[in-house]
């Protein structure tokens, strides 16, 4: 079953790797201002989060002779701490008042919750729990790159202005 996803996990490792790297150089070129503006930082962490859970994601599920059972648990061991982080990251930053309007929280925290849950979903799956399998996994990997090129955007330009 998971041959035939091989050449998607690949390339997926490859795009998350390569745009982890774009997001550390936006952070030694901008790290300055990233530690002066109140919640960039919690953003950039965030980011980074959402692309090592499809990296790690994916680099799991190359991995030979696991069950389905196997990796579902190996994807949920990923995924629940890829949600949950931002989450905690957003939550503290909604008490520390970092957000300067309401539709910045609920972008922010909804980006986030549609790139992670698909990977949260992807586990159950494998588990057994519902159907969907590797194409929850799939849509949560593709949806975390587009969130994390948004962060990446954020934090190389937006931040400048």
């Amino acid at each position: 079953m998971l041959t035939t996803w091989s050449e998607f996990l690949v390339a997926i490792a490859g795009a998350s790797s390569a745009l982890t790297g774009l997001v550390f150089v936006a952070l030694s070129i901008n790290l300055a201002r990233i530690i002066e503006l109140p919640g960039v930082s919690g953003r950039a962490a965030e980011t980074l989060i959402v692309l090592a859970g499809a990296l790690i994601g994916s680099l799991a599920a190359l991995m030979p002779n696991l069950t389905q059972q196997e990796l579902g648990a190996a994807l949920l061991a990923v995924a629940l701490p890829t949600w949950a982080l931002p989450l905690l990251i957003q939550i503290r930053a909604v008490f520390a008042r970092t957000y300067h309007r309401v539709s910045l929280i609920a972008l922010r925290a909804g980006l986030h919750q549609v790139a992670t849950l698909p990977g949260v979903a992807a586990g159950l799956s494998l588990c057994g729990a519902f159907g969907g399998g590797m194409a929850w996994f799939a849509l949560g990997a593709i949806l975390s790159l587009l969130v994390a090129m948004f962060g990446a955007w954020v934090l190389l330009v937006e931040i400048l202005r």
